[in-house]
């Protein structure tokens, strides 16, 4: 593996934003003030005040707001479709009539921002009417959500969710991408023309991410990276294929 370390520091005011999708607009914030509580220990004392709350923690303020109507334009609906994982998504997400709209704002170090919004996403999740969570560009399913956002607890980074991987079948095989190492200072990375399976080529791409998250590696062109003694994987830098700007293409 190589071990170039990347600075993962973000500026200040840098904000992660998502829309957490709900069958009606019966908000429950006394119960998402609960489950702050329980499962990370994020006290809240402050007033829900026209249907939105407020509040400082970690030194970031968290900002949600309910809509009592769908996500305008079919937004989410389509979004839904992005989601490989989630055969009927966009079906399920036509269902949601009320979303609220969730803002993490003003920290430093993006992976901190990225991750109290994860925990913030599953305590909204965890309200009986709740369906998922649109997250630019895809919806994430309630329950997907939710498992990997408990890993946080075992001090386990949840990649699937704090990165979108996108995957398609092109001409000369399967090809995948990320959306999102950017927020972290990091290049997109893809997998060109894979002649491997699907569950495969996923499971690769989650490993990668990981691997590239936790270490703080940078992947540079012209080297290569493995999972074993024997896997040399080719690594090229340069122009996406499947996203706009520079990317980390690795032969897989």
């Amino acid at each position: 593996m190589a071990e170039n370390t990347v600075n993962n520091d973000k500026k200040e005011g840098n904000v992660l934003a998502g829309f957490v999708l709900y069958k009606d607009a019966n908000m429950d914030w006394a119960r998402f003030k609960k489950s702050l509580k329980d499962d990370w220990d994020i006290e809240v004392d402050d007033e829900v005040k026209d249907n939105a709350l407020v509040f400082h923690t970690d030194g970031m303020v968290v900002a949600c707001s309910l809509m009592p109507n769908p996500v305008p334009n079919n937004e989410a609906e389509e979004c839904a479709k992005n989601n490989i994982l989630w055969k009927d998504g966009a079906a399920e997400v036509a269902k949601h009539q009320a979303h609220v709209m969730m803002a993490v704002m003003n920290k430093f170090d993006a992976m901190d921002q990225a991750l109290l919004f994860a925990k913030i996403a599953y305590s909204l999740l965890k309200l009986d009417n709740a369906i998922g969570i649109y997250k630019n560009p895809t919806v994430y399913e309630k329950e997907f959500y939710m498992n990997f956002a408990e890993t946080i607890k075992n001090d386990e980074l949840p990649v699937p969710i704090l990165l979108y991987t996108g995957m398609y079948l092109a001409k000369e095989g399967l090809c995948a991408f990320t959306s999102g190492m950017t927020f972290f200072g990091m290049n997109e990375l893809e997998v060109i023309d894979s002649k491997q399976q699907p569950d495969q080529v996923i499971s690769f791409m989650f490993s990668i991410e990981e691997y590239v998250l936790s270490e703080h590696v940078e992947l540079k062109d012209g080297e290569t990276i493995g999972f074993s003694e024997e896997q040399k994987l080719p690594i090229s830098v340069g122009d996406g294929v499947s996203v706009k700007g520079t990317t980390a293409k690795i032969g897989f």
